[in-house]
């Protein structure tokens, strides 16, 4: 869709009675303080909530998918054959990951202007903060790639998940709609992709990489599906939402928001690996 060239995004109505957001995705969509707030205030958050989902999937693209492409088309595994096979798809899967970040970048500034927003600016998402702190520990450069894949394979395969709500949610903003369901069907094929150069990687790995591997994709689970507290306590705060402090503590308190994870229990398996049923850290 972003390839075709430039966007006309004039083409999507906007609809102004519609949220931008699914609220069934807020951690704090059950609170007492959230379901007793006016509808406008609601209105508002669930345009933020649109903010911080695609901001998010921005720093995923760039900071933990593009890097994982980067090392292996730098450094690919396997036979000459397979080695080169492995470069040209992850060439296309890097074109993808840029074309996406452009999407989101488009979209959510489309519906900042629409509601006349002020832009949240917000940085440390904690997958990604989680995700530098693993690498630092790595003992090897060795190690440092297979740690960036891992992440990056789990997280590939999170996401087609998490965007089946969004894109399936016919309530939400069309843009929205549209927009979530055309970054799925790619990323459909990407979680494939991602799992098939799993295959291809973990067979040439030792018994002590292979477990490596198998337990920092759980750990990804439990990142991914961090409530990211500290960025609604930002929009919180830019909007002066009444009670929010409750609300932070309360939500910190109850832990993440639900994530689907049958897709990377099925990688997991389909890898031989241990199939881990408690995602809990």
């Amino acid at each position: 869709m972003v390839n075709k060239g430039p966007i006309d995004h004039s083409s999507i109505a906007f609809h102004p009675e519609k949220p931008d957001f699914a609220e069934s995705l807020l951690p704090f969509s059950s609170h007492p303080r959230w379901v007793d707030a006016e509808p406008d205030l609601k209105s508002m958050v669930l345009s933020y909530a649109w903010a911080i989902y695609n901001l998010k999937t921005v720093y995923i693209e760039c900071d933990i998918v593009t890097p994982a492409c980067e090392d292996l088309i730098k450094s690919p595994v396997g036979s000459a054959g397979a080695r080169y096979e492995l470069q040209q798809v992850m060439t296309e899967a890097l074109l993808d990951e840029a074309l996406h970040t452009k999407m989101s970048v488009s979209a959510c500034n489309y519906i900042y202007t629409h509601r006349g927003l002020k832009p949240i600016d917000y940085v440390n998402f904690n997958l990604v903060t989680w995700r530098t702190r693993l690498i630092e520990k790595c003992s090897s450069e060795s190690e440092r790639r297979l740690t960036r894949f891992a992440i990056a394979c789990a997280s590939e395969t999170l996401i087609t998940d998490y965007l089946k709500t969004l894109s399936g949610d016919a309530f939400i903003q069309p843009l929205c709609r549209e927009v979530t369901h055309s970054h799925s069907i790619d990323e459909w094929g990407h979680s494939s992709v991602f799992s098939v150069a799993a295959e291809h990687i973990v067979g040439s790995l030792t018994p002590s990489e292979r477990s490596y591997f198998a337990g920092v994709i759980p750990r990804t689970v439990e990142m991914f599906a961090d409530n990211e507290i500290g960025a609604w306590s930002a929009v919180f705060t830019q909007i002066a939402f009444p009670h929010r402090e409750e609300i932070v503590r309360d939500v910190q308190k109850t832990g993440q928001v639900k994530v689907y994870q049958q897709s990377v229990m099925t990688l997991l398996d389909k890898l031989g690996l241990p199939v881990q049923t408690d995602w809990s850290g």
